[in-house]
Order: structure tokens, then sequence, then C-alpha cells
């Protein structure tokens, strides 16, 4: 039984580092943006199959960890200059941002279907192999998985608080009046969270593709857990976010263990109502 115990808290430690990179990035479209992006999880099956693709050309890991950035930055700088932006104009644009999003989002995942069929796509582990630790094994691959996020994570807050567009970052999502007021250029801010955002996303399914695969409409369940995570961890809380997804990782791993796979996902939206209810700001939200 402790054995058991201690596998599920290592599958939802696994999943909740990954799941932290793919709400932060969520999160911080939000709190800077004020746009809630429907076709991140879109995005996040695009990483995916471009990883899946390079596989095939034979690129290791770190070629392929290193092919994708750069895709997923122009992804996200396109979908906020030339979607995005437009809409900026109108008195409704927030509305209209979110139709405009699910709109590509269901654009994108039929045309994933198109091109790749409706068959998933494997991905091989980092690392192969397990290591034995006081009588648990655990796979070298959960390791490095964990241990990546964790250095990504590390590398987002550094980044945040130490780097020039990190601090413009940070004064337009507190108060983006004062922040045009000083000079700070919103337009290119909000360009650039959306890249950072989609590099995020991009990275996260490179870590779990190798678990889960790649599908035309996986993204699906992305979108949702890390909507999840952004209003359980409170809107625009990036810290909260980190919290939030390592909290519901476990709770989706017991979850999983003890009702089965076809239940964690139905866990995931008790989740959300229950936050909706009791505590609609969040862990570390405030009110507005």
């Amino acid at each position: 039984m402790l054995r058991d115990l201690i596998e599920v808290l290592i599958s939802g430690i696994t999943n909740g580092s990954v799941y932290a990179i793919m709400a932060a990035g969520m999160t911080l479209v939000y709190g800077v943006t004020r746009v809630f992006n429907f076709a991140y999880g879109s995005f996040f099956t695009l990483g995916g199959y471009f990883a899946w693709l390079f596989f095939g050309l034979k690129f290791n890991y770190l070629l392929v960890f290193v092919s994708i950035i750069p895709i997923m930055f122009l992804v996200g700088l396109s979908a906020e200059t030339f979607i995005i932006r437009p809409l900026r104009a109108r008195k409704d644009w927030e509305i209209l941002s979110v139709m405009v999003t699910l709109g590509l989002a269901l654009f994108l995942d039929n045309l994933y279907l198109v091109i790749f069929g409706p068959f998933v796509k494997s991905i091989p582990s980092l690392f192969e192999g397990y290591v034995k630790i006081q009588g648990f094994v655990i796979s070298i691959h959960d390791i490095a998985i964990v241990t990546i996020a964790i250095s990504i994570m590390v590398i987002l807050m550094l980044f945040l608080s130490r780097s020039r567009q990190g601090l413009a970052m940070r004064a337009v999502a507190q108060d983006m009046t004062g922040a045009e007021i000083v000079g700070i250029p919103k337009d290119r801010v909000f360009a650039y969270t959306f890249a950072l955002s989609a590099i995020l996303v991009g990275a996260g399914s490179m870590l779990l593709a190798p678990k889960y695969f790649v599908s035309p409409a996986g993204g699906f369940d992305i979108l949702v857990k890390s909507w999840v995570i952004t209003v359980f961890g409170g809107v625009g809380s990036i810290r909260g976010s980190l919290f939030a997804a390592f909290i519901l990782g476990i709770v989706e791993a017991i979850v999983g263990f003890t009702f089965g796979l076809t239940w964690t996902l139905i866990a995931w939206f008790v989740v959300l109502l229950f936050t909706l209810i009791v505590r609609p700001q969040g862990l570390f939200g405030t009110e507005a």
C-alpha cells in the first residue's frame, strides 16, 4: 500500500511539474494581455507534431528542443500580431478574442487531422531505464522531466524578475496605463508574452508526449487543465499556478489510481467548480 502511494505521488509530481510550465504560460498571457487564449491546447499539439517530425529526421532530444523554441516563438508572436492585435481597436475586443482564439483552435485541430491523420504519434523517451531508490523503482525519464521542468520554471522566474523584458511584462500586468505613460511599448510586450507562452507550452508538449502520445484533439485536455490550474491558483498569479499545478497533478494521479483514468478529467472539473464556489479568486489571487 505504501509503495503504491509513493508511486502515485511520484507520478503526480512528474505530471504536475510539466503542468506548471504550461499553466504558467496561460497565466502569463492572461495576466499581461487580458486575453484567454483558447488556442493554447492547439499550440501544445503543434509542438508535439513538430517534435515528432524532427525525431523522424533523426534529430536528438537537444536538437529537437533547440529547434522547437524559435518555431513556437514565431507561432505565438504571429498569433498576437496578426490575429489578436487588430481586435484591440474594437470596443468588444475581449469577447471577440475569445471567439477568434476558439475558432483558431478548431481550425488548427482540423488542420492537424487533415495533415497527420487521426492516428496518434509516438515520441521516444528522453532516457530509457529505471533506478531503484530504497526499493522503489523510478523511471529515469520521469526524473529528467522533473529536473528539466523545474529548471525551466527557475529560468522563467529569473527572466520575469531580472530581465528588462520580464520587468516590462510585470509592469504592464500591474498597470497597463501607467506602463504606457513611462514609455513601455505595450504592443511589443503583448507580442513577446504570447511568444513566451507558446515556447512554454511547446516545451511541455515535448516532455509529456512520450507518455501520452500526440493526437489531433490531444490539446483539449491540456487547455482544460491549464485553465483549471490558472483559476485554482489565482488568475494572473504565476506563483499560484505553480502551487496549483503540483496539487492538481497529485490529485489527478490519486483519482486515476483509485477510480481509473476515465475519472481524471471529471476530477479537474470538480476542482474548478469547487474553486469558483468557495474561493473564486483562487489560492493566491485577489478580489477585483
